[in-house]
């Protein structure tokens, strides 16, 4: 048996260094005999290349040319993209299918040194199909405006993003039926740029994203008329919209999926309503946060949503924990709300309905605070016995009505449904 087990590791060896030695082959095969802007690596999938920015688009183009012929080219980098690389003409990918291109730029983080431009039909050949077939990244390029007509017909590309580049705008996007994660990441504001990131951006009248599930737009300074369309995203799951210049929070309640968003509220003073998915069609549970970077005031009106083992993370200036907005939610599976320590809450009999009226829920927010620096949990009962009830014959009064709207929906449901009565005969 020993034996046995010395001949079989033998032989495990012998294949894995004989494979080995074919693969080196076969790589050396792939990086020999071209015009040498590129390293060409033999995958299992097919061929990778990673390009050098030094050399012309012409230049990479004959590469990609010469290496077309020995199998389907599955990768696509372009690197220190400077100056002599600056622009990518038509048909760049020279009629070729490529699940992943990557342009990296070494334009210094500064405006002025060194752009990267797209012809419109960069990605397209001469019959108009798109040879983007999976993701397209571009990274620490200087961009300025995209020209999105770049991605008509690329109805195959998953995930588009933008990594620490500037671009200006990005207006007009076009339906892209495959996109699952788009993302324009600004953690910088360049040098020379009279803005941080993205100021503009929009989608073409009529465009749709369906698939869309990931959407980062961190570190921009994106108004709210550049977010309308999120409302639409019915698929969505992350959405990160942080360190813009939003006021409002977009309406998510038909996001059925979302299970993480994170937001910047950029304003003076404004009252903030929050919708989010109801119902919801993913276990998964949520977790929100909107903060601010400014002292405002910034008041929740409105909460809505299925909560179901949620977390909210309210960092925001608050000075009001009301019933009719924070009751209702807090009062279903399972939801938590953690609030901004340094907020400080009117207490008193603002809040009777919650240390009196619900005290279970106390442990379910965290860090109330009140004016005179308790917190929530530490008011006795005692304290506002006195209050009115006005909390409570509200909520009877809407339990009713509650009421009242089931019955309605029942009976106007067995009017539709019910076979109607039929009149009795007579017996003679």
């Amino acid at each position: 048996m020993i034996k046995m087990a010395n001949f079989l590791f033998l032989v495990v060896v012998a294949v894995s260094i004989f494979a080995k030695n074919i693969d080196a082959q076969r790589a050396a095969s792939c990086a020999s005999g071209g015009p040498g802007y590129c390293y060409c690596d033999l995958l299992s999938s097919g061929i990778s290349l990673e390009c050098n920015g030094y050399y012309s688009p012409e230049n990479i183009m004959s590469e990609i040319e010469f290496h077309k012929p020995q199998g389907p080219i599955v990768s696509l980098t372009i690197s220190n993209i400077g100056y002599v690389f600056n622009y990518v003409p038509d048909d760049f990918l020279v009629g070729n299918q490529i699940p992943s291109v990557s342009f990296q730029c070494s334009h210094g983080f500064a405006v002025n040194q060194g752009i990267l431009t797209f012809s419109a039909n960069a990605f397209r050949d001469g019959s108009g199909t798109c040879g983007l077939a999976g993701n397209l990244t571009i990274q620490d390029c200087n961009i300025r405006q995209f020209d999105t007509a770049t991605l008509i017909n690329c109805n195959q590309l998953q995930k588009l993003a933008f990594m620490d580049s500037h671009v200006d705008k990005i207006i007009n996007i076009p339906s892209l039926d495959s996109l699952k994660n788009f993302t324009v990441y600004s953690p910088r504001q360049w040098f020379y740029a009279t803005q941080k990131g993205l100021s503009q951006m929009s989608l073409a009248p009529g465009a749709l994203l369906p698939l869309l599930s990931y959407l980062d737009l961190s570190g921009n300074s994106l108004n709210d008329d550049s977010i309308e369309f999120v409302s639409q995203l019915t698929v969505i799951e992350e959405l990160h919209l942080e360190g813009n210049n939003f006021t409002v929070v977009p309406e998510l309640t038909d996001s059925f999926h979302l299970h993480t968003v994170s937001m910047t509220l950029n304003s003076t003073e404004t009252l903030i309503s929050v919708l989010l998915p109801n119902p919801r069609a993913q276990l998964r549970s949520l977790r929100a946060t909107f903060d601010s970077k400014s002292q405002a005031i910034h008041d929740v009106i409105s909460l809505e949503g299925m909560f179901v083992q949620d977390v909210i993370n309210f960092k925001l200036n608050m000075t009001k924990f009301s019933e009719e907005v924070f009751l209702a939610p807090l009062q279903t599976n399972g939801l938590t709300i953690n609030l901004n320590p340094a907020s400080r809450f009117a207490c008193g009999c603002s809040i009777s309905w919650l240390v009196r009226d619900n005290p279970t829920l106390l442990n379910q927010i965290n860090n109330g605070t009140c004016t005179d620096g308790r917190p929530f949990q530490s008011i006795p009962a005692e304290e506002v016995s006195c209050c009115s009830n006005k909390s409570l014959l509200l909520r009877i009064d809407r339990l009713q009505k509650e009421n009242d709207n089931l019955k309605a929906m029942q009976s106007s449901r067995c009017n539709r449904e019910c076979p109607l009565s039929l009149p009795v005969k007579s017996q003679v």
